[in-house]
């Protein structure tokens, strides 16, 4: 019976790694690929800035752009790791018949 509850928290505990892995991959790709939409606009924008001020002002979206993807690539990364941990928690308690913690 051990022998089993301890398989069944070895899938449940590979199968919640697999997803947030999968959720860490996808949040740094989304980075990855917006951080070089952001740069490529930033270089049209400073080609097209025909004064300082204009200049400054793509500077200053350039940086927000990229403030804003880190920002929801770490909400995404905290939403996955919150999950795993519930969910290692979850496989760590499933072999519990009585509801008592391991």
């Amino acid at each position: 019976m051990e022998r089993q509850s301890a398989i069944r928290k070895d899938q449940g505990s590979n199968k919640a790694r697999k997803t947030y892995d999968e959720a860490v991959y996808r949040a740094f790709k989304a980075y990855r690929e917006t951080k070089e939409q952001a740069d490529i606009a930033h270089e049209k924008a400073l080609k097209q800035a025909i004064d300082k001020q204009a200049k400054e002002e793509a500077e200053k979206a350039h940086k927000e752009a990229l403030e804003q993807a880190k920002k929801v690539r770490d909400e995404i990364m905290d939403e996955a790791q919150k999950a795993f941990t519930i969910a290692c928690g979850q496989s760590d308690d499933s072999g519990n018949s009585k509801g008592e913690k391991s």
